[in-house]
Order: structure tokens, then C-alpha cells, then sequence
């Protein structure tokens, strides 16, 4: 018996989704639709985030998928499962997913960069498509730091707590929960302090007290207040670190989806415990000067699958809330 063959419409259709330009790709076989947005264009440092609509043909057929995307830039650079949003209410035949594929920003551009997905419903046949996508040039500023004796010390002196300490973290912030999706709407700064006293992205040379220079990497954005000043969650999520580290003092990350962290250090107080469900906005943390910092200041930073990705990205409406649900 052969096969019967399934009809396959790809369309492409691209609109302007406020404040961001995205795009719109839909997909139909013969059992479901698809639906996907997503942001077209990307600096390195940034993200792909993509949410996906699937509707079964069927009314009453719950929709059990798995699915993958993957990000290719002559070479793949990324790829993450997607993850369930809250299911639609009144209709069990419709759900809705989202993922994340983030870039580094040494990442450089190249032509025909694209996201493959793919997906099988149950034992079905696994079945993809391509995206296309647009990853633009930007350059990172660069900078040198002069640290004194005792932040030289504490730098550069190997010590097993500190490496024990970067395991214990390398390991928090590359966990993905495919169930621990909290809050996807927009991020707000964790303080009110304007002034900048180093970006995100930068290339650091640390000079040490005896003159030799060592490599660094800035992955937040470091702003200069008051110590004491009061620090926000950023988003709503769930507090999976609140503890003093060496280098980083006083620190404090919040898990907000799956494989999506913000972090908080240099704190001079902590104001949450490890555990909490905190909502966007709540007071986390007092800032401070602890850990290798040369003044008082927050550093804040966000990671995705690993991956530091430039904070204020997440301000934007990375999610595409726009996407309408029933009521």
C-alpha cells in the first residue's frame, strides 16, 4: 500500500511585531498547523527566540509534540528544545511552545545563516524546515583594568573553593527545566541607577599590582550606585542561588524559563533565600562592593543555556506577546 502523500504549504509572511521586527512563518500538513514568530535579525550577543503555535485538525485531539531548533552560521552554533507555554484554555486541540537560541558575541556574521526545526508527534515520523535569519556585525568596546594587591591576590591566587565555587555555577547556569517556565513577559532594569560603569560585552585586560596582564570578559553591565542601593528581581522566577561566593560576593540568580537566568553580585545584603518565588519588581538584594569589585556597584547579567547574552535585549518584547490567547 503506498503512502499516502501529504500536501505541504509553506508560507512566509513578515510583519512589524512592536518594538521588535519579526517575522511570521506558517506551516500546514495534513494533521496540524504551525505557526511561528520570530525576531529575523540578531546582533552577536543577542538571542532567537522563537514561540510556535500548533493546532491540530482535530477538535478534541490533545497535541503531545517534541521539537528542537537549531541555530547554523556556516556551522551550528546552538540548538534547544522547546519548552510548553500555559496550554489554551478552551481548546485542548491547540498549544503553544517556545524557545530560545542564543549567541555569544564573538559569534561573527555569515551568509545563509538559518534555524532548522524539527519535531515528532509521538512515535511519529520526525519531520523539519528551515528559517532563514539575518545575524548583523557589531563590535564589543575593550577596556584595562588596574586591580591593587589584594584584588590581584584574589584574582589571580589559585584556590579549590574558587574552583569548586565556578563549577558549582558553570553547572547552575547550563541546567534547562523544560517545566520551570515562570515569567516570559518583558524584563525591567534591577535598579534605578543610570550610570554605566561598563558594558556588556566587553574584551578586559586586568593589570595586576606586579605589572603582568591577564585576559578577561565582561558578560553584564555593571552599574555604579550607592552601596545599599535597592536591587529588583528583573523578572518574575525562582531563586536558585543566594550565597557569598569569593570573586563575586554576595550573589543572587534567579531561574525565569527554562535555561534562562538572571544574576546579581557585589550585593552587600541579601533580601531573598534560596527557594523564593519572587515577581518582577520585588526587592532581592542591597547593592554593594564585595567580591572583586574596584567600587561600589551592581553587576548584572543574564544567561541563556549558558550562554551570556546582553541584558537589555530582555527588555524588548523577546517573548511576542502580541501573540493573542483565548480567553
Amino acid at each position: 500500500m503506498l503512502l499516502k502523500k501529504i500536501l505541504i504549504t509553506l508560507t512566509a509572511i513578515f510583519f512589524i511585531c512592536n518594538p521588535l521586527f519579526c517575522a511570521e512563518f506558517f506551516f500546514q500538513d495534513e494533521n496540524y498547523d504551525f505557526t511561528i514568530t520570530y525576531k529575523e535579525k540578531a546582533f552577536p550577543g543577542e538571542a532567537f527566540f522563537l514561540r510556535m503555535l500548533v493546532e491540530s485538525h482535530k477538535k478534541n485531539r490533545q497535541i503531545k509534540i517534541k521539537a528542537q531548533a537549531e541555530l547554523f552560521n556556516e556551522k551550528s552554533v546552538c540548538k534547544s528544545d522547546f519548552y510548553y507555554l500555559e496550554p489554551y484554555k478552551n481548546h485542548k486541540n491547540v498549544t503553544e511552545l517556545m524557545t530560545g537560541l542564543p549567541m555569544w558575541t564573538w559569534d561573527k556574521p555569515c551568509e545563509n545563516s538559518k534555524i532548522v526545526i524539527t519535531w515528532q508527534f509521538n512515535k511519529e515520523v520526525q519531520k523539519s524546515f528551515e528559517i532563514p535569519v539575518i545575524i548583523e556585525k557589531k563590535d564589543y568596546p575593550s577596556e584595562r583594568i588596574r586591580l591593587n594587591s589584594s584584588l590581584s591576590d584574589l584574582v589571580s591566587t589559585p584556590s579549590p573553593e574558587k574552583k569548586e565555587q565556578s563549577k558549582e555555577l558553570n553547572e547552575l547556569i547550563s541546567t534547562v527545566k523544560s517545566k520551570d517556565v515562570y515569567d516570559y513577559s518583558n524584563f525591567i532594569r534591577p535598579t534605578d541607577g543610570k550610570r554605566i560603569t561598563s558594558e556588556f560585552g566587553q574584551t578586559r585586560t586586568f593589570i595586576y599590582s606586579n605589572k603582568k596582564e591577564a585576559p578577561s570578559y565582561h558578560c553584564g553591565i555593571d552599574f555604579g550606585i550607592p552601596e545599599g542601593s535597592k536591587i529588583t528581581a528583573c523578572a518574575g522566577g525562582k531563586v536558585v542561588m543566594a550565597k557569598w561566593r569569593i570573586v563575586t560576593g554576595y550573589s543572587v540568580i534567579i531561574e525565569h524559563l527554562p535555561g534562562l537566568y538572571s544574576i546579581y553580585y557585589h550585593l552587600s545584603e541579601l533580601k531573598c533565600k534560596e527557594g523564593n518565588i519572587v515577581k518582577k519588581g520585588d526587592l532581592i538584594a542591597l547593592s554593594g562592593c564585595t567580591g572583586l569589585s574596584t567600587g561600589p556597584h551592581l553587576h548584572w547579567e543574564v544567561r541563556l543555556n549558558g550562554v551570556c547574552i546582553f541584558p537589555d535585549f530582555l527588555q524588548e518584547n523577546y517573548a511576542f506577546q502580541t501573540i493573542s490567547k483565548d480567553e
